[in-house]
């Protein structure tokens, strides 16, 4: 795992650094390198999770973006979204329902 030069990390939840150590091994499997692009930093919509630390955005591995994201998807379960945004695959926690 790598963080991309300027990714502040200052107030992530715990829930995301899991995610993001389940999603590095799917990476892992895939033989991509693992690189955190922005997580509470940057320019993100009004009421993005990342300014609440529930939120990630990862390099897109090399090959295999649609296995990998569907393997992540997989892995994290419902609580968790797992989207392809073109240029990057963004991570949230958010629960669907309260515990």
């Amino acid at each position: 795992m790598s963080l991309k030069a300027g990714v502040r990390v200052l107030g992530i939840r715990p829930e995301m650094v899991l995610a993001l150590r389940i999603v590095e091994a799917v990476y892992q499997a895939h033989g991509a390198p693992f690189v955190i692009t922005s997580v509470m930093e940057g320019t993100h919509k009004r009421a993005s999770l990342h300014y609440l630390g529930c939120a990630a955005d990862v390099r897109l591995p090399p090959q295999d973006a649609v296995s990998i994201v569907a393997e992540a998807k997989a892995a994290l379960g419902e609580d968790y979204d797992v989207i392809l945004e073109g240029d990057h695959i963004h991570l949230e926690y958010d629960p669907k329902s309260s515990y």
